[in-house]
């Protein structure tokens, strides 16, 4: 999946689109399958939304989430693409992700309506 589709997805679950689930989501695990973390953090005050597509081996879903900073998404799938934007112009924005414990990436933003992407196997 490339940027400007993630775009047009992240731009569909910041109207209203897209399921809401619990800050943890797990399907049953198989052997391709990782542990990944998603923290967001940030300025205080910051409000973020953000649209994962969840690669569980089988199926793919999205998973959003919105709201203010700090915020963590704990899942165990196949791989994770990701995209966080800080809504606003005040402010900074901080994502960190880890794979099976350990940090894999970590992206900074500041400025008018950041947006950090990631995409993880």
């Amino acid at each position: 999946m490339n940027a400007a589709s993630l775009l047009a997805l992240l731009a569909a679950v910041s109207i209203g689109g897209g399921p809401q689930h619990p800050n943890d989501v797990a399907p049953a695990a198989g052997p391709q399958t990782k542990s990944f973390a998603i923290a967001i953090d940030g300025s205080e005050g910051v409000q973020v939304v953000a649209a994962c597509l969840v690669d569980w081996g089988d199926d793919i879903e999205v998973v959003s989430l919105k709201g203010a900073v700090p915020q963590t998404r704990k899942v165990e799938a196949v791989g994770l693409a990701c995209q966080i934007q800080k809504i606003g112009r005040a402010g900074r924005l901080m994502v960190e992700i880890t794979k099976n414990g350990r940090v894999v990436s970590r992206n900074v933003s500041q400025g008018s309506s950041s947006v950090i992407s990631v995409q993880l196997q």
